[in-house]
C-alpha cells in the first residue's frame, strides 16, 4: 500500500483510508494505484464483503493533488493510473460504502457516485471544480449527475464548480444519511456492518441488477471523458488555470 492510503479488515469490511492530512487527502498517482490493488484483491476475497471510504484528517479527499497534475500534463500517459482506478471503482461488485467530513472535491467528489452508499457530516462540501481549472468532469460524472438532477442542476453544478453543501447533497440524492460532524465514519461503518450481515450473494446480484442498465453507458463516459480530459491538460486553459491556482496557494 501507499504511505498515504491505509487499508484494514474488520468484521468482513475493507477500510480504505485517505491517509494525506496535510494536503487534505490530495490524491496522488500512487494513491491512485495503491487503491485500485486495494479494490481488485478485495474483490476476488470472499472473506470481504464490503469496502468502506474514508478520509483522515477531517477531509475526505481535495481531489487530484494538483502540483503533480502539472507534471501530468507533460506527460499524459500517467492518466492510465487514474483511468484504472476509476474503471476498477465503476464496475466494483461488493457494495461501496463511503463517509465524508469537510472537503469532497474534483475526484473526491465525482467517486461517491460510485459508491452505493454515502452517509456525510452536516458540514460535509462536495465541489466538482473541474472546468474552473480549464478541464472537463471526469468519472462519467457527466453521465451519472444528470440521471440524479438532471441536466440543468448537472450544469450549474459541473460547469460554475461552485460548492454543494451537505444539506443540498442530501436533497439531490447525493448523499443518503447525514450526520454530526465528526460521526460519518462512524455512521458508514454501521451501515458497512449492516450490509456485510446480509446474505452476500444476494447483495452482490442486487447490485448488479440495480447498475447492470447503465453500466455500457457509465464505462463510454469513462473512456469519452478521458479522452478529452487528457487533451485538456495540454490546454493552455489548464495551464493557466493551473499556474493561478498554485499561485494562489503560495
Amino acid at each position: 500500500m501507499s504511505d498515504f492510503v491505509t487499508e484494514s479488515v474488520e468484521s468482513s469490511i475493507q477500510i480504505l483510508c485517505f491517509n494525506r492530512a496535510e494536503k487534505k487527502n490530495a490524491i496522488t498517482l500512487e494513491m491512485y494505484q495503491a487503491l485500485t490493488k486495494a479494490l481488485r484483491r478485495a474483490e476476488q476475497e470472499e472473506g470481504i464483503k464490503a469496502t468502506l471510504l474514508y478520509g483522515l484528517g477531517g477531509d475526505f479527499s481535495s481531489g487530484n493533488d494538483i502540483k503533480e497534475f502539472v507534471q501530468i500534463a507533460q506527460t499524459p500517459e500517467k492518466m492510465e493510473a487514474i483511468m484504472a482506478f476509476l474503471q476498477v471503482l465503476s464496475s466494483y461488485k461488493k457494495p461501496l460504502i463511503a463517509g465524508v467530513e469537510g472537503r469532497a472535491v474534483g475526484v473526491g467528489a465525482t467517486m461517491l457516485l460510485h459508491c452505493d452508499l454515502v452517509l456525510a457530516s452536516r458540514e460535509a462540501r462536495l465541489q466538482f471544480p473541474f472546468v474552473p481549472l480549464g478541464l472537463v468532469p471526469e468519472a462519467a460524472s457527466s453521465h451519472l449527475l444528470p440521471q440524479l438532477v438532471g441536466h440543468q442542476k448537472a450544469f450549474e453544478i459541473l460547469v460554475l464548480g461552485e460548492v454543494v453543501e451537505a444539506a443540498e447533497a442530501y436533497e439531490m440524492r447525493l448523499v443518503n444519511h447525514l450526520c454530526e460532524e465528526g460521526e460519518a465514519y462512524k455512521m458508514a461503518l454501521f451501515y458497512a456492518e449492516k450490509t456485510a450481515a446480509l446474505p452476500v450473494e444476494a447483495v452482490a446480484l442486487s447490485k448488479d441488477l440495480l447498475k447492470h442498465r447503465g453500466q455500457d453507458d457509465v464505462q463510454m463516459a469513462l473512456m469519452r471523458e478521458g479522452r478529452i480530459f487528457k487533451d485538456r491538460l495540454r490546454s493552455t486553459e489548464a495551464h493557466q488555470a493551473f499556474a493561478a491556482f498554485l499561485s494562489r496557494n503560495k
